[in-house]
């Protein structure tokens, strides 16, 4: 068994605000559609985001725990851009769906969630590393 500290402590925050934004999204949807968001978008958008920063998470733990810089710079830029594509991605399959009904608000809400993931996950990040190294 490992001195190391457990996953599950580290995506904690991830899950929580998944949970508290899914909630948000699905319990204030009247008042999202009064301000023009599509709660529907951002609540898809808020799933894969939370799934992209799980697996990018754990490729930024890979990474850091790995004995050589090629193994290190590997792992983060997957994470990184596994991110960026799978966003972009996402981005172009809604445009190319929704046409001339494409929500930007709801793009814009997708952007702040993208940059509250990011904070999180570099929180976590930075706690697990520091409790795996006094640990």
């Amino acid at each position: 068994m490992t001195n190391s500290p457990k996953v599950n402590k580290t995506i904690l925050p991830l899950i929580v605000v998944y949970g508290i934004t899914t909630a948000f999204l699905i319990l204030g949807k009247k008042q999202l559609l009064g301000w023009g968001v599509d709660p529907s978008v951002v609540i898809v958008g808020n799933l894969l985001l939370f799934a992209v920063s799980l697996v990018s998470l754990l490729l930024y733990q890979r990474a850091m725990s790995h004995p050589t810089t090629l193994g290190f710079l590997r792992n983060t830029y997957s994470g990184l851009f596994l991110k960026l594509l799978v966003c972009l991605i996402a981005v172009i399959i809604y445009i190319l769906i929704e046409r001339e009904r494409v929500n930007k608000p709801a793009i814009f809400a997708c952007v702040f969630l993208y940059f509250l993931y990011m904070l999180l996950e570099m929180r976590s990040l930075m706690q697990w590393n520091k409790a795996r190294r006094n640990a």
